[in-house]
């Protein structure tokens, strides 16, 4: 049988497949910290993003609630001058009845 540094062919063999398999579980574990990293940083993105269309939202239902106080506003002052212009008009149209 052949030997080479007190080890015989089928050692060697076991040692190469040990270390084999370690480097190949090293290799796997350096792999899937590789993607968990790209995935943090995709949820961050994500989060992100979130985070900004929650302030956009939050703006806009500010500046609704601003324009559906105006409108109601608006409303108001036109009941107010249709009010007007009834008057008006029972008054023109009265005073023309009696002449």
């Amino acid at each position: 049988m052949h030997v080479f540094g007190g080890l015989s062919i089928d050692e060697w063999g076991s040692v190469v497949a040990i270390f084999g398999g370690i480097g190949a579980a090293i290799a796997l574990i350096v792999k899937m910290t590789s993607i968990m990293n790209r995935l943090e940083s995709s949820i961050d993105t994500l989060n992100s993003t979130l985070n900004n269309l929650v302030n956009d939202n939050r703006d806009l239902k500010i500046r609704l609630n601003h324009i559906e106080d105006r409108f109601e506003e608006h409303i108001g002052e036109a009941k107010v001058r249709n009010q007007k212009i009834k008057a008006l008009e029972h008054e023109v149209f009265e005073r023309g009845k009696d002449k």
